[in-house]
Order: C-alpha cells, then sequence, then structure tokens
C-alpha cells in the first residue's frame, strides 16, 4: 500500500455476516476497500490473486475492474468494510496486510462502523480521523527485538489468559517480569503504542463487543462479565473506546 495518497471521499463503512458457502461478486468496484475479517475462513480468488483469509485478516482491494472476483467460504465470517476513494490508485492487485497489534486496529474498525451508522453531529470528520488512524497503524512497524519483546513476554501471556479476573496493575505485571515498572511500560508502549492500563481496557471493550452483538446477555451482566462493578463507568468507557453506547451498539449492530 502507497504511503502518500489522500482520502478524498468515505462512501460507506458497512458490517457483513455473510451465510453463502460460495458467491460470485460483481467483477468492477467503483470504490477501495479495506476490510477486517473478525470471523471466518475463505478464500478470495479476485483477478490474478488468491487471499486466504482467517480471523484478524486485514485485507485490501482496489477499485476497478477484474476478470474474476469469486469467494469461497469454509466457516462463516463477520467482517467491517471501509468504502472509500483516494486522489491515487493505491495498489494495483489485492493483498492482506499483516499488522503488528491487529486486535487495536480491530477496536478502530468497531468504533468506526458505530461513528459512521450514528450519524451524530461531526460523524464525517470523526469517520475521516478514524479511518487515517486505521492507516497510520496498517503503516506503523512496532516489532521488537527479540530481546525486549522476551523481558515483557510474561506481562502479555499473563493479560491474555486474566484481563477479565483480575486487577493487573503495571505493578504486578513489572514483578511477573522481574522488571521495573518504568522499563516495563516504556517497552510495552513501544510494541502496542498503548498505555498497559488503555491496553487492558481496550481488550475488554473488544470482548464486550463480541458479547452485544450475540444480543443474549443485559449490559449489567456484560459489565460484570468484563470485570466492571459499576455498569455506568461501564458504560462511559464503552463510548470512549467505540463512540457509542452499549445500547446503541447492539443496535447498529444488528443494521
Amino acid at each position: 500500500m502507497k504511503k502518500d495518497f489522500l482520502v478524498t471521499k468515505i462512501e460507506k463503512v458497512m458490517l457483513f455476516r455473510k451465510q453463502k458457502s460460495f458467491e460470485k461478486y460483481t467483477n468492477t468496484l467503483p470504490n477501495n476497500e479495506l476490510i477486517f475479517d473478525f470471523a471466518g475462513e475463505y478464500a478470495i480468488s479476485i483477478g490474478d490473486a488468491t487471499l486466504n483469509v482467517v480471523p484478524n485478516t486485514i485485507r485490501f482491494i482496489p477499485c476497478g475492474t477484474f476478470s474474476k472476483y469469486e469467494i469461497k467460504r469454509n466457516k462463516l465470517g463477520e467482517c467491517i468494510d471501509i468504502y472509500f476513494d483516494a486522489d491515487k490508485p493505491i495498489s494495483d492487485v489485492a493483498f492482506t496486510i499483516d499488522a503488528s497489534d491487529k486486535e487495536y486496529i480491530g477496536s478502530l474498525f468497531k468504533k468506526l462502523f458505530s461513528v459512521w451508522t450514528s450519524k451524530g453531529e461531526g460523524y464525517y470528520f470523526e469517520s475521516l480521523s478514524l479511518v487515517y488512524k486505521i492507516l497510520a497503524n496498517l503503516q506503523k512497524t512496532n516489532y521488537l527485538p527479540i530481546d525486549q519483546y522476551s523481558l515483557i513476554e510474561p506481562a502479555i501471556n499473563e493479560i491474555e489468559k486474566n484481563f477479565l479476573y483480575k486487577n493487573l496493575t503495571s505493578e504486578y505485571l513489572a514483578s511477573v517480569c522481574g522488571i521495573s515498572e518504568t522499563r516495563l511500560a516504556r517497552i510495552f508502549k513501544k510494541k502496542f503504542g498503548l498505555p498497559i492500563k488503555k491496553y487492558i481496557i481496550q481488550k475488554k471493550m473488544n470482548y464486550a463487543c463480541e458479547l452485544l452483538r450475540l444480543n443474549r446477555y443485559s449490559v449489567a451482566q456484560i459489565a460484570d462479565m468484563c470485570n466492571f462493578s459499576d455498569v455506568y463507568f461501564f458504560s462511559k468507557q464503552f463510548k470512549v473506546h467505540t463512540g457509542t453506547t452499549p445500547t446503541e451498539y447492539i443496535k447498529n449492530a444488528q443494521l
């Protein structure tokens, strides 16, 4: 993907839940598409390229005409698709993008979808800023030397296992790693682009989004399942991180 283009228009942002095992698409795409796949396993044949998609795949499809555009699915999927125009061609071929923190980028896609569908005051420019934030994160290379990663790996593993169940303070995570809080905070932010506390809250919000889309639990139940003792604080944090309230998110996710 080129790094010097401008987004001239966001045409739409859509959430898809696909049901068919095989689909054939139109061969002409009027807009570029940037897509985050949250679930599903399938192969996309577009032109001469074949993209193998699994959960947390980020893919780009350029506008234009293709000799072929087909999708063969092995497992049902769910994705958010950004349709946009740019001031210059971005790529001649479709491709997947290997980002260093896909979970965070996925959360930006969710927030963009919520802002776009809410159509609140200033929603377009807020949406545009989120598109640029996604693109900026896709172009970052947040890889650490192996010796630095190994220092914080115990904290990363502890967060993955217990972010819903424990109060994971920086002091505790530093002790798990056997390094100072200052050193842990510096290396962690270099890797993930977020302070530890915000990273843990973001993981909780991502999990809350999954539960809300199931439409099986109340907001209070989900707050409790995400280890928030106060449903009002949970709702406030949810709006900060997704751009909408839990109730609005449920409504938008059903579109």
